[in-house]
């Protein structure tokens, strides 16, 4: 068994061809010690933005400890790991573990993009927080997965659960790394990135991207967006740098960010269970052979 839980844990690798996934009997491990209902908090995105330095700041444990933070040009976090001290808050007086999750960035090389999907669908069925942490700005393409993670994550997660068991939507935080909005807010320009657009010639491209946003509702209703200044200039020697020598916006900044994550959390429900760390690991394993076992259709095909 594992004796030091101070440390990030693989949950899920991809299969050798990197297409599929495996559980990792040391991630479910960490899971299976919790008895209490428990949050978890994923946090998802492209690769080399800077999320596991995220997470590890999030955590408040330095980089050669936390989550592998990787300035390589070969992406360091493979699948989904997962930290294995589960933070306590209490939520209406109920003690709840919140559980820190990273994730393989997408449009890395080399992989085919129903591996990401599946990442993806995975991360929106497991977490109670969903951090969809890009860098600079919104881009269609950036909404067009999450529209589709989401498509597929209802839909597999009926078919592990039955279609009577409804999947409850994490609470989704859109994260604007190296924020440079001058007098726009985070918040507008999301705002602004998922309203339908107007089509009065019926274009289908344009009815296509309205499309993707009508499916969004559902998981955007309980969206939030923050954005945070670059942490330093030199990105990277992030690692080696006390507090007191990275900006003093950013470092304001990331405590607002820790304070409305924790505002945020939920008990992860699963139908009308609250799950505890048993809980998750089954669904999670039920999820993943889901995954394996169905093609995953190409993005757009699963409404039509």
């Amino acid at each position: 068994g594992i004796t030091n839980f101070r440390q990030a844990f693989p949950l899920v690798n991809p299969t050798t061809d990197h297409t599929k996934l495996e559980v990792d009997p040391r991630g479910l491990e960490v899971l299976k010690r919790i008895k209490t209902p428990l949050a978890p908090v994923v946090v998802i995105g492209p690769y080399r933005s800077g999320k596991s330095f995220l997470l590890n700041q999030l955590l408040q444990v330095p980089c050669n400890e936390g989550f592998g933070v990787g300035h390589k040009r070969d992406t360091q976090t493979k699948g989904i790991w997962i930290w294995g001290e589960p933070k306590e808050v209490l939520v209406n007086k109920q003690k709840v573990a919140v559980l820190f999750l990273d994730t393989e960035g997408f449009e890395s090389t080399g992989k085919s993009d129903a591996y990401d999907d599946r990442i993806f669908a995975l991360s929106a069925i497991l977490s109670s927080v969903l951090i969809y942490n890009l860098p600079e700005t919104v881009k269609e393409a950036d909404i067009e997965k999450l529209s589709f993670a989401a498509e597929l994550a209802e839909e597999f997660f009926s078919k592990v659960n039955g279609e009577e068991v409804p999947l409850t939507p994490p609470h989704l935080l859109w994260l604007i790394q190296r924020d440079f909005l001058e007098g726009k807010t985070v918040q507008q320009m999301v705002k602004a990135a998922l309203k339908p657009v107007s089509n009065p010639d019926g274009d289908n491209s344009l009815e296509n991207v309205n499309r993707i946003r009508k499916s969004l509702v559902q998981i955007s209703r309980n969206s939030t967006a923050f954005g945070l200044k670059q942490p330093h200039l030199h990105r990277t020697k992030l690692c080696e740098l006390p507090d007191k020598d990275l900006e003093r916006d950013y470092v304001r900044q990331r405590e607002q960010l820790k304070q409305l994550v924790t505002g945020m959390v939920v008990p992860k429900h699963i139908g009308v269970t609250v799950a505890d760390g048993e809980g998750l690991a089954k669904l999670i394993q039920d999820t993943v052979s889901a995954l394996n076992e169905n093609e995953i259709p190409q993005a757009g095909s699963v409404v039509d």
